[in-house]
């Protein structure tokens, strides 16, 4: 299942984008999350990344992410690529992840 996500992710909404995350990983074998249009992203979004990665494994947990877009050095520093597959579409991640 392929989530696009945008805008602001930071602690106002981050519980709401969890739950979601959380209901529509059940439904599927794997997660990408494209966040190429999201603009900010503070640490209690960051932890829903990382508690969402965890939970499903890097081989079924994605982030479509443009490694010159705005959270590609945020997403860098944290070391995101350790507990999630990236590419910079979801034409490139679909393939790296278990079936979707």
């Amino acid at each position: 299942m392929i989530v696009d996500i945008a805008g602001e992710l930071d602690l106002t909404n981050a519980e709401d984008v969890e739950r979601r995350l959380e209901a529509l990983s059940s439904d599927t074998s794997a997660l990408v999350l494209d966040v190429n249009r999201v603009l900010f992203i503070d640490s209690a979004a960051l932890h829903v990344l990382f508690r969402t990665a965890r939970r499903l494994g890097k081989e079924r947990f994605g982030l479509v992410l443009d490694p010159n877009g705005a959270l590609a050095r945020t997403l860098e520093i944290v070391r995101i690529s350790e507990v999630a597959t990236l590419a910079g579409s979801p034409d490139e991640l679909v393939p790296l992840l278990a079936a979707t």
